[in-house]
């Protein structure tokens, strides 16, 4: 959809942190965005030499921005930065052309 807006991320974590609370944390995370309007979908994938890649998926600016600014995600990310994260990045790109969906009979 045109104006949609798409974030992909790949963070790669710490040595030692605490997998069960990354992960609480990150059911916690899901369960807020998801609910939140123009929050479209999210996906994770792992290519063979291991870098995993996040694709989030919002209607528009307005949408990523309420995601962006929801206080408990503030936190979270605040948190994950001192507590979790080695490295990694995000790319926030805006939708300029859509080809499909589609389907072949």
């Amino acid at each position: 959809m045109i104006g949609e807006v798409v974030v992909i991320g790949g963070l790669n974590l710490r040595d030692g942190v605490s997998l069960e609370e990354y992960d609480r944390l990150g059911e916690r995370m899901y369960n807020i965005v998801s609910s939140l309007p123009g929050f479209l979908s999210v996906k994770s994938f792992k290519a063979d030499d291991g870098e995993e890649l996040t694709v989030f998926r919002f209607a528009s600016e307005a949408a990523l921005e309420a995601w962006r600014t929801h206080p408990e995600h503030v936190e979270t990310m605040k948190r994950g930065h001192a507590e979790f994260y080695a490295s990694g990045f995000l790319q926030i790109c805006k939708v300029i052309r859509e080809v499909g969906p589609f389907e072949h009979a």
